[in-house]
């Protein structure tokens, strides 16, 4: 008889419990539902779900309080990465075409998207000056150089020093640019050609 009412109280014990359900020693709690669909996001002719209004049960995804920092951090330390990226790249990118626009392959106005107004004024006649040089005639057709590389150094918020290597035939150059973020664009504000 003992048996019998030890598995009967053991069974009314487990019907009676409220959230949690036990089953081989195994612990199962209700899931809070989903969120419903924003308003204006249901396909025309759903009805919508509203939202049930259970007083104090909001539901969060568990955070480990020292991961929160280190998260941010992480985060923080890849944007300045990409933006390293991107400006190593617009170093590389600009001091080729100013080299092309020094030699000759490149209309120089094609630089104004890059450089500010005085940087722009300095490459243009600096432009000018190597075309008046420039040897012209069947036989003096500049080869076309290449970018060997850029290096980048942050100077300050939205502010980076480069310098560029480009290939010539018969040599390199070196520049030296300062790149600022102005109104969400990389510009150029100042530029040295070596």
């Amino acid at each position: 008889m003992t048996t019998l009412t030890t598995a009967t109280a053991t069974a009314t014990a487990a019907a009676t419990a409220p959230a949690q359900e036990r089953t081989l020693g195994l612990t199962r709690s209700p899931v809070p539902a989903s969120l419903p669909p924003l308003a204006g996001s249901g396909a025309a002719g759903v009805p919508r779900r509203q939202p049930s209004a259970r007083p104090g049960t909001v539901w969060a995804p568990r955070v480990h309080p020292d991961l929160g920092a280190q998260a941010g951090d992480r985060a923080r330390q890849e944007l300045r990465r990409e933006e390293e990226r991107t400006v190593r790249s617009l170093a590389r990118i600009v001091a080729l075409a100013c080299v092309e626009a020094e030699l000759g392959l490149r209309p120089a106005r094609q630089l104004s998207r890059w450089l500010d107004l005085p940087t722009y004024g300095k490459m243009l006649r600096r432009s000018e000056l190597a075309q008046r040089i420039r040897p012209t005639g069947p036989g003096h057709a500049a080869t076309a150089p290449t970018a060997l590389g850029a290096r980048v150094c942050r100077a300050g918020d939205g502010v980076y020093e480069a310098s560029a290597t480009i290939q010539l035939p018969d040599r390199a150059k070196a520049m030296a640019l300062r790149i600022e973020q102005h109104r969400g664009r990389w510009k150029v504000t100042a530029l040295e050609l070596g």
